[in-house]
């Protein structure tokens, strides 16, 4: 196996990139001017659809019932200690 010496300009051949096409301009994210963000005042409360107010309410029945399960295996255990 060898090993290369040479500097960066030598692995980044940067005569081998292809030039955009005329009155393409790419410019990069960090260098873009910032977008002007949307204003929260006029929007008001959210409309849910019968089915995400579902799964919402399922996903709170799963959490109740896992917080359950929880405490009632801690009950459990302490009652297994005292004995």
């Amino acid at each position: 196996m060898t090993c290369s010496t040479g500097t960066l300009d030598t692995f980044l051949d940067l005569d081998a990139v292809p030039a955009a096409p005329p009155g393409y301009v790419v410019i990069h994210p960090l260098h873009d001017a910032p977008e002007a963000k949307r204003s929260l005042d006029g929007l008001g409360p959210l409309r849910l659809t019968p089915v995400c107010r579902t799964a919402l309410v399922a996903v709170r029945c799963y959490l109740a019932a896992i917080m359950l399960l929880g405490a009632w295996r801690v009950v459990s255990l302490l009652s297994n200690l005292r004995q």
